[in-house]
């Protein structure tokens, strides 16, 4: 049995289902099912997020002084050394990093948290979303690439996880150590419902339908797609736009639904402003005719709703570049940042082939795809060819 740590920033009880702390605890898992001792670290702006943190097998510190961090994780650590620890590529707490683990032993192999972000696409969303939204990854990309490579090889890193090959070339052009691409896992779609039992989940629109699913935020690209759809919703033969909008905590969901409807207003427009059970999310899904998810950025490079699409058999529309739109490209419509032309064309195109098309390419590329177990699996196995025990 090896002992494993995982090393996460910002690991909540309210975002354990997104990425990339999705994959953290996916992978914790997996491994422990394989018999090794795995702790998952998160390191906080704010005190102990994590509610049932033994069930997580997770412990959280509070970014603060590095030698308050060091005494809290020693205290709950203890003195024992790990096997193996996966440690978040940082733009900027590396030295954070490298002085918590100090002394501490074990083969240390980093992961990439989100993608390889570049300036020149950045500024494709700079008038579509708030700057200080779009800050962090504009420091990202401008960030100097010698110091990401110092800082790597500083902590002693030995190789790189990427969530996809778009990431792991861009990467691999900065730094020393080899990069491997391990994508997340998928996870096995819920069976559709049909017949009767689909009548159970009241649609919300009229079959077909274009669906946009998720929070109403600029950086999802809901607006730039509700501008696209009113360039084509008075053409014949177009389907309604259904937004099913996640009501996300922290949103001031009244006065983006004000907003909205104050400055989009359309017959074939349908707004709804409440989370959905898992089947009924599905039974909106199985009855659109193309899942639309034109994100300015994705911080975390694969929504893991881009998979469930495609195990759906459905056609995605997206952005490019990154890893997100290279899986679209095997069965879906990308288009360019921000750009509501290229979007309402390629809304287009996804009706021509009829609404009732079951996208065969979308099931085959969601075949190809690794489970959980296998990207676990993977992980151990990186680890085990640098040196660490098998168990």
């Amino acid at each position: 049995m090896a002992r494993i740590l995982i090393a996460s920033f910002g690991l909540t009880e309210r975002n354990t289902r997104l990425m990339p702390w999705r994959t953290v605890l996916e992978v914790a898992a997996g491994l422990r099912s394989k018999g090794h001792e795995v702790m998952v670290l998160s390191i906080a702006d704010i005190g102990r997020p994590m509610g049932r943190e033994a069930e997580h097998g997770t412990i959280t510190i509070q970014r603060e002084d590095i030698a308050v961090m060091r005494k809290t994780l020693h205290r709950l650590l203890g003195d024992a050394d790990f096997d193996a620890m996966f440690i978040p590529v940082s733009w900027s707490h590396n030295r954070m990093m490298r002085e918590l683990l100090e002394g501490m032993a074990g083969i240390r192999i980093a992961y990439l948290p989100g993608s390889v972000f570049e300036l020149r696409h950045l500024l494709r969303a700079i008038r579509k979303m708030p700057l200080a939204g779009l800050l962090p990854y504009i420091a990202q990309a401008l960030f100097p690439k010698r110091l990401v490579r110092r800082a790597l090889d500083d902590l002693g890193v030995r190789a790189v996880i990427a969530n996809s090959d778009y990431s792991r070339d861009k990467l691999a052009r900065q730094i020393t150590q080899p990069v491997i691409t391990i994508a997340p896992g998928r996870d096995p779609v819920l069976a559709s419902p049909r017949g009767e039992e689909q009548h159970a989940h009241e649609l919300h629109a009229k079959a077909p339908f274009f669906l946009f699913m998720g929070p109403p935020l600029p950086i999802r690209g809901a607006f730039v797609l509700l501008d696209a759809y009113l360039k084509i919703a008075d053409s014949p033969g177009v389907p309604p736009l259904l937004c099913l909008f996640r009501s996300d905590a922290h949103l001031d969901i009244e006065k983006i639904k004000a907003d909205i409807e104050r400055r989009w207003s359309h017959d074939k427009l349908i707004f709804v402003w409440s989370s959905l059970e898992p089947m009924a999310l599905q039974t909106h899904i199985d009855n659109a005719v193309a899942i639309a998810m034109p994100f300015l950025v994705v911080p975390s490079e694969i929504p893991l709703a881009v998979y469930e699409a495609a195990g759906m058999g459905k056609t995605v529309i997206t952005t490019q570049p990154h890893g997100t739109g290279d899986f679209v490209d095997k069965f879906g419509e990308t288009v360019p940042v921000g750009d509501p032309d290229s979007l309402a064309d390629a809304l287009r195109r996804t009706i021509e082939s009829g609404p009732s098309t079951v996208n065969e390419k979308a099931l085959a590329a969601y075949q190809d795809l690794e489970d959980w177990q296998t990207t676990a699996r993977r992980w151990e196995a990186l680890a085990i060819d640098l040196g660490m025990p098998p168990k």
